[in-house]
């Protein structure tokens, strides 16, 4: 983890990476907040001793609120976040005005998440990745087997690596399957496992 006195906002979705990044700040004794996302965070995780705020998705400005109430000044979004519920979706009027900012074009998965950052960053929080707090997360580089890939295995990589940037700026999906140059699965509107 990254040595800053900043506090850290945790946007907290499902999965194992909230209860990690929060241990990680309590032994690090790096202050933090915790916005746990509803129906996606798991309730689990958060004691009385984490400082916490349960929000819906639709509730982006009682989330921006208590993240400037508590002073954070860099934000990390982590953790898994499921398509929400109508229900989930009832916009609070800070939610309403982003919708009506962004318009209708930004409405997949990554147009909402750049514009989400966007927002987050015009209150004067910085965003920061899972990499900048716990870098020890990501894969390190190069080959992570036994068997270096052949020639076949890196024209295969190359292939996929386009198709996902193309996938990723069509907003479709982040992950391909590539064999022997054929791409034989894409992620789709519905994710995946």
């Amino acid at each position: 983890m990254i040595k800053t006195d900043a506090k850290l906002g945790i946007i907290a979705g499902g999965g194992v990476l909230p209860k990690l990044l929060i241990k990680r700040c309590q032994t690090a004794k790096r202050d933090f907040f915790v916005l746990a996302v509803e129906n996606n965070a798991d309730k689990a995780v958060f004691s009385p001793d984490i400082p916490h705020q349960w929000v819906r998705i639709g509730q982006a400005g009682s989330g921006l609120k208590a993240l400037q109430k508590q002073k954070v000044t860099e934000i990390v979004m982590i953790g898994t976040i499921h398509r929400p519920s109508f229900a989930d979706l009832v916009p609070d009027l800070r939610t309403t005005t982003f919708f009506a900012k962004i318009g209708l074009k930004s409405l997949g998965d990554d147009g909402i998440l750049r514009a989400v950052v966007a927002e987050i960053e015009g209150e004067g929080m910085r965003v920061v990745g899972i990499q900048d707090v716990m870098p020890e997360l990501l894969v390190k580089s190069g080959v992570l087997t036994k068997t270096k890939p052949d020639k076949q295995a890196l024209a295969d990589i190359e292939r996929g690596m386009s198709t996902a940037l193309t996938l990723g700026r069509l907003d479709i999906g982040q992950s391909v399957i590539v064999q022997q140059g054929l791409v034989l699965g894409v992620e789709g509107i519905e994710g995946t496992d």
